[in-house]
């Protein structure tokens, strides 16, 4: 830890370094990196009065994205930062409100969800150095959040629709294409896209019939949307894909209990449950396949 009684691992890049969030001695919440011939050191919060950070993210090249906090009359105000070894931490922007990077790829573009002026509506947003934050869109209604980017500049997630009833819709934006919507498995009537790989292979998961029923999906432009199953249980979630196509997420399982990881494989060519207990939960998985 940072000197305090707990901390939290939150992502770890292929060089090693891991990132994350620890209590100091004073009590309160610093973002670190930890490589293996350092330990862990603290990067600090954003400017002063702000005493909270949390990292979310690190690339492959050591860029450190996360949000810093403080509260000021019973509010709280968040910003989102990116840190890199030599330059320290800056204050990635905002359109109003409150501020969350969410991802990093390998050449400093950052992804997240930046709210309003008093929080009232956000949208998904990408930033550069260069460029500065840059709002991607949105399809009519009040929210909107990026939640993963690829080398190539693709961006996944989601934005709700327009209307007094409104749905959120999953979307892949490039600069050339800008936010485009990816559609829903049969009558569902939301979706979400949560991640993807350099071969701008999409996964997520959809309601199937009106907001019931949630199925695992990838999309690819040349076939679409498709519906990965399930292993018996009435739902499940895809969260990770990596670039030789292995897909990994969640399924609820049978009795209705719990979650059940799994991996579905090009070469397996279905859903296949972790070996281990009957309940567990993945997130991610690599370039090698680990998850």
């Amino acid at each position: 830890t940072l000197g305090g009684s707990s901390s939290i691992a939150t992502a770890v890049n292929s060089s090693g370094m891991v990132v994350g969030a620890s209590t100091t001695v004073s009590g309160d919440q610093h973002a670190f990196v930890w490589v293996e011939k350092a330990g862990m050191a603290d990067i600090g919060t954003l400017a002063a009065g702000i005493t909270s950070s949390y990292a979310t993210g690190v690339s492959d090249k050591g860029l450190v994205i996360g949000f810093s906090s403080k509260t000021l009359n019973f509010e709280t105000q968040t910003r989102g930062f990116a840190w890199a070894r030599g330059r320290g931490m800056v204050d990635i922007g905002t359109f109003g409100g409150d501020t969350y990077p969410n991802a990093v790829n390998t050449k400093g573009v950052v992804v997240g969800t930046s709210y309003t002026f008093g929080n009232a509506s956000s949208r998904p947003f990408a930033w550069t150095r260069n460029g500065g934050i840059v709002d991607l869109g949105s399809f009519g209604g009040q929210f909107g959040e990026a939640l993963a980017v690829n080398d190539n500049g693709m961006i996944v997630g989601y934005s709700y629709t327009a209307g007094n009833v409104s749905y959120p819709r999953p979307f892949a934006w490039t600069e050339a294409t800008g936010m485009v919507d990816l559609g829903v498995l049969g009558s569902g009537n939301g979706a979400y896209a949560v991640a993807l790989n350099n071969k701008n292979v999409v996964v997520g998961y959809s309601a199937t019939v009106g907001n019931e029923v949630l199925r695992a999906f990838k999309w690819t432009a040349a076939g679409g949307l498709v519906d990965l199953g399930t292993l018996g249980g009435n739902d499940s979630y895809a969260t990770g894909v990596n670039d030789d196509g292995v897909i990994v997420g969640n399924n609820y399982t049978a009795d209705g209990q719990g979650l059940q990881g799994f991996v579905l494989s090009p070469a397996i060519g279905m859903m296949t449950a972790l070996t281990g207990p009957t309940y567990s939960q993945l997130g991610k998985i690599t370039a090698t396949g680990t998850v």
